[in-house]
């Protein structure tokens, strides 16, 4: 599931629950980045975090890939 998920971020797709308003993202500035932070954003606001919390919070929280309010289905594009 980690390494789907990694690739998924990478390539610009945004993880969330829309009923929660959480979402996690990789912003097309890190794109290229030695280590993208990437943005985990909720109703309270938005937070940098590394890919490994990334990763743990889609875990924990069940997130799945789905639709931003701003950006859609994908950050790249």
């Amino acid at each position: 599931m980690h390494r789907l998920a990694e690739s998924k971020l990478l390539a610009g797709f945004i993880y969330g629950d829309p009923h929660m308003q959480e979402y996690i993202y990789l912003p097309a500035s890190e794109l290229d980045a030695a280590s993208p932070m990437l943005v985990y954003e909720t109703g309270k606001g938005r937070h940098d975090v590394d890919m490994q919390e990334a990763l743990s919070l889609i875990e924990k929280r069940s997130l799945r890939p789905c639709s931003h309010p701003v950006f859609g289905k994908n950050t790249m594009g």
